[in-house]
């Protein structure tokens, strides 16, 4: 029974986040384990580039994260103030599990990015956070994140997010997910 809720997950978002087979894949629903306090009901799915734990490489930490929720107002200060709990949450929670001492809090900053098709909003963003997943040393992030209504019940937050800036090579595959990914539902 797990093993086919687990596989009808993977297939959900492979479904909804259009990637390369070799991405790994995950999903979630809403509230986060690791950050309750992000505010949305829904799932959050997420595909990991095949480069995504050699911290080292320039493919290291490229991962694409979609939540499918229910539509509620989102503002600029929102996607700051979510990606800090995001990886608040998230950074701490493997600290604890692996044994290393406590992350500084992230911090991220956002600015508006120019419109893309099919999306409402977008922006640029840097995240300064911890790298939980290997020693605890500093990590910067760089992302685009994008919102758009998919109907008025239903809403669509995109996330691609990599230790590379944003004018290398992996953000072609990063910004190709996005542009395949659709407003079709997964149930």
């Amino acid at each position: 029974m797990l093993a086919a809720l687990a596989f009808a997950a993977a297939a959900a978002a492979a479904t909804l986040i259009p990637a390369p087979d070799d991405w790994r894949k995950e999903s979630f629903a809403f509230p986060l384990q690791f950050a309750p306090g992000i505010p949305y009901e829904g799932t959050e799915y997420l595909r990991f580039s095949p480069a995504w734990d050699q911290f080292a490489d320039e493919g290291g930490f490229s991962y694409v994260v979609l939540w499918d929720v229910k539509a509620v107002p989102v503002e600029p200060p929102d996607i700051e103030d979510h990606l800090e709990t995001y990886f608040n949450g998230l950074m701490s929670n493997v600290a604890r599990g692996r044994k290393l001492a406590e992350p500084p809090k992230s911090v991220v900053q956002a600015h508006p990015m120019a419109s893309l098709p099919d999306w409402q909003q977008g922006f640029g963003v840097q995240i300064r956070t911890y790298n939980s997943f290997s020693k605890g040393e500093p990590l910067l992030l760089y992302g685009e994140v994008t919102q758009r209504r998919c109907s008025n019940e239903r809403m669509q937050i995109f996330f691609a997010l990599s230790k590379s800036r944003r004018d290398k090579p992996i953000w072609n595959s990063l910004r190709k997910a996005r542009g395949a990914t659709t407003c079709q539902s997964a149930a």
